[in-house]
Order: structure tokens, then C-alpha cells, then sequence
């Protein structure tokens, strides 16, 4: 079964990695994900090498279906976040995990 890898598991790796206390690592794990938030707030693209590309969308208005009842239900239009994983992580999750070296 996986793990589940949280905001407090990310502060105490921080935390070990960078040789710093929890209470700090806690605070700069806030800030990055706020950071990344603010800037899809503001409809900024936010590229993580590496990584993948998250950016909003506008999803329209639809006739949606209540699944308890079956009746046609408006749903209404919405910004929404949209993630693509970058080329190495997918590979990496697909177990075919490429070196920088051999794509150049």
C-alpha cells in the first residue's frame, strides 16, 4: 500500500535534509505551496521543471446528472486547476526512469 506523503512529512525531510527545525522547514513548505496557489489565483501558468506545469481553465456550464436520483442538474461554469507531469516524472512513475544523459 502506498504512503501518503503530507505537508508535515515534507517539513520533516526539509527539515533533516537542510539541518534546520521543523518549526522552520514548516514554514517554508507553507510558503511554496501558497506561493504556487497565489500565482494560480492570479491565472499564472506555474512550470516546475521536472516536474509538470500547473495552470487554471475554464470548464463551461453543463447538464449534469444527481447520481441518487438521476434528475438533470445545472452545473455551473468554474476555473479549475490543471496539472500535466513533465516527461521525467512520468517516466519515472511508468518505472522507466531516463538519465539526463541519455536524452542529450
Amino acid at each position: 500500500m502506498a504512503t501518503v506523503v503530507t505537508r508535515d512529512v515534507l517539513a520533516k525531510q526539509l527539515a533533516d535534509r537542510a539541518e534546520i527545525t521543523v518549526t522552520a522547514a514548516r514554514d517554508e513548505v507553507r510558503w511554496f505551496f501558497d506561493t504556487i496557489a497565489q500565482s494560480l489565483e492570479k491565472g499564472d501558468e506555474v512550470r516546475i521543471h521536472g516536474f509538470g506545469n500547473f495552470k487554471t481553465a475554464q470548464r463551461a456550464a453543463r447538464l449534469g446528472r444527481n447520481p441518487r436520483t438521476g434528475e438533470a442538474v445545472k452545473v455551473p461554469a468554474r476555473r479549475v486547476v490543471r496539472f500535466s507531469a513533465s516527461t521525467s516524472l512520468s517516466s519515472a512513475v511508468k518505472g522507466a526512469r531516463v538519465s539526463r544523459r541519455a536524452k542529450a
